[in-house]
């Protein structure tokens, strides 16, 4: 009971915080918290420039599995950190129910540690298409890119999926099946889960779709994609403006969970403020740093399968 009275409070902590944040991106002026970001983004920037920006393919990289045929139909090209020598075991279910719908994936492990001192279960190993270790160096999107151009001449998609390690799931493998046929009957040029409208609109990059329209302009994009130094960066420059970079050319970009009209000025992103009503909807998935703010809620512990839950101290 103890326990249930505290989550409540923690839940009700956290969304109070998220409303206080809302309210305060309405005032008429910038807070200090959010200039002095800005300004270290710009710092940060400016220091890469200065320095020089390797590409994405500049990273040291170990082949763990090298992909030995062409990939047609679905392709996903996963991202995963690695804090330690294995892989989290939300990420093993994730690409163990990708490729049991018939997916395609190549593995690219971003990690600090000894390149080859990362270790998968063999049968994952068994089954992936491909699987890269690679010096942790411009997070998922340069990943991505690594990967995409490593195996370019092999690479011959119907569909194309870019995936992070960011969300936990599938929660449900019905939901994620119905989410999968309604990407794949999709007509749309780029497909997302979910759409963000801070700083800009942009459909979230957890989980991506590019059908054969999108393919041309993704590689010109992962072409001149380069190693930058902090998470705020890669926010900043790739994910929040590829949509719009997209959507320029003429591309339709659409989200399969749409934001509710009510919700499109509430910061921060959607996925954060209603991750319960998302999952009522059929979004088989959670953040992973939602869940690690509310591992013990209750209404977490019941929709988030204890096997793929963090362990926490």
């Amino acid at each position: 009971m103890i326990n249930e009275h505290l989550s409540a409070f923690q839940r009700l902590r956290f969304r109070l915080r998220e409303w206080r944040r809302m309210a305060k991106s309405k005032l008429p002026y910038v807070r200090r918290r959010v200039h002095r970001k800005l300004e270290r983004s710009r710092d940060e920037l400016a220091n890469a420039v200065l320095a020089g920006l390797p590409r994405a393919s500049a990273a040291h990289i170990h082949i763990a599995k090298d992909l030995h045929r062409p990939l047609d139909g679905d392709v996903c090209l996963f991202v995963s950190y690695a804090a330690v020598a294995s892989l989290k075991p939300h990420v093993v279910a994730h690409l163990s129910q990708l490729m049991d719908a018939g997916v395609e994936v190549a593995l690219a492990i971003n990690t600090d540690l000894p390149l080859s001192s990362v270790q998968l279960p063999a049968e994952l190993l068994h089954r992936l298409a491909a699987c890269v270790v690679r010096q942790n160096l411009g997070l998922d999107f340069a990943a991505w890119a690594h990967a995409h151009e490593l195996f370019a001449d092999r690479l011959r998609p119907r569909r194309l999926m870019l995936v992070n390690d960011s969300i936990v799931g599938p929660l449900d493998p019905g939901a994620f099946r119905s989410l999968l046929q309604r990407a794949r009957a999709s007509d749309a040029d780029v497909i997302g889960l979910t759409e963000n409208f801070d700083p800009r609109y942009h459909l979230q990059s957890f989980f991506l779709v590019f059908n054969t329209g999108a393919l041309g302009p993704l590689r010109a994009v992962f072409e001149q994609l380069v190693n930058l130094p902090t998470k705020d960066l890669v926010i900043d420059v790739y994910e929040t403006r590829l949509t719009l970079h997209l959507a320029a050319q003429g591309l339709r970009c659409i989200a399969l969970f749409p934001t509710p009209a009510r919700s499109r000025h509430a910061p921060p992103n959607d996925t954060d403020l209603r991750w319960s009503a998302l999952i009522d909807a059929g979004f088989p998935f959670v953040k992973a740093s939602v869940l690690a703010r509310l591992h013990d809620d209750p209404e977490m512990r019941r929709s988030v399968p204890e096997a793929l839950r963090p362990r926490v101290p």
